[in-house]
């Protein structure tokens, strides 16, 4: 799959914005969901598992005690690319469709 170019930052900016449950941290995209108990956080790991094979995009995810936190880059680019939000806007569908009763 050939990849796409980073984003510009103002593009990534603009998206950020519109997107308030996300954040930038270090050019890293961010969101952390809390949810209302650990084995929660376990299956939306798992639920998120085809979004990634699907898009062959792949996050750094973190699961705590009724936490879960996503980072998102596109390694090879060193940035954000449009994978990146692509993925945040899949991430943002699953929850709304499966999980909106454990995202507190």
């Amino acid at each position: 799959m050939s990849r796409l170019p980073r984003l510009d930052d103002v593009v990534v900016q603009t998206w950020v914005t519109a997107h308030p449950t996300w954040h930038l941290e270090d050019a890293h995209l961010i969101r952390e969901i809390r949810t209302t108990d650990y084995p929660s956080g376990a299956r939306l790991i798992q639920a998120q598992v085809t979004l990634a094979e699907r898009l062959d995009h792949h996050p750094v995810v973190t699961l705590g005690y009724r936490k879960v936190r996503f980072e998102l880059w596109t390694h090879d680019q060193g940035g954000l690319t449009q994978l990146d939000l692509d993925y945040a806007e899949g991430l943002e569908a699953l929850l709304a469709d499966e999980f909106a009763d454990v995202v507190i």
